[in-house]
């Protein structure tokens, strides 16, 4: 397609949306996080380790805007075709990891 308006406007919508996930990853992280201190004993080690994988999933969503947002700017500038090959298989390992993280449970 030769007109980049149309893939501006997706990446902009997209990143936002990206955006968005990771603050609500972030808000739920902070909310296992203060139910975690007020819990003790095997409710404590539980919400320990779902704290843990928040943090992971919250992460990698992260990596994952990040390394897309590099890929979007590094295909448009030219970069050589072993950058582009890197910042695309970053983005779906991190994109496949917070799938997982997701439904394993």
């Amino acid at each position: 397609m030769r007109d980049f308006r149309l893939w501006w406007g997706l990446f902009v919508f997209f990143g936002v949306l990206s955006v968005l996930v990771v603050q609500q990853g972030y808000r739920r992280r902070a909310r296992v996080r203060q139910a975690l201190a007020a819990r003790s004993g095997p409710e404590r080690a539980a919400l320990d380790r779902r704290l843990r994988r928040e943090g992971w999933r919250l992460a990698c969503m992260a990596l994952s805007v990040v390394a897309m947002t590099a890929l979007v700017f590094a295909a448009l500038l030219g970069a050589p075709r072993a950058v582009v090959l890197v910042l695309r298989v970053l983005a779906m390992a991190a994109v496949a990891v917070v799938v997982w993280l997701t439904v394993s449970r």
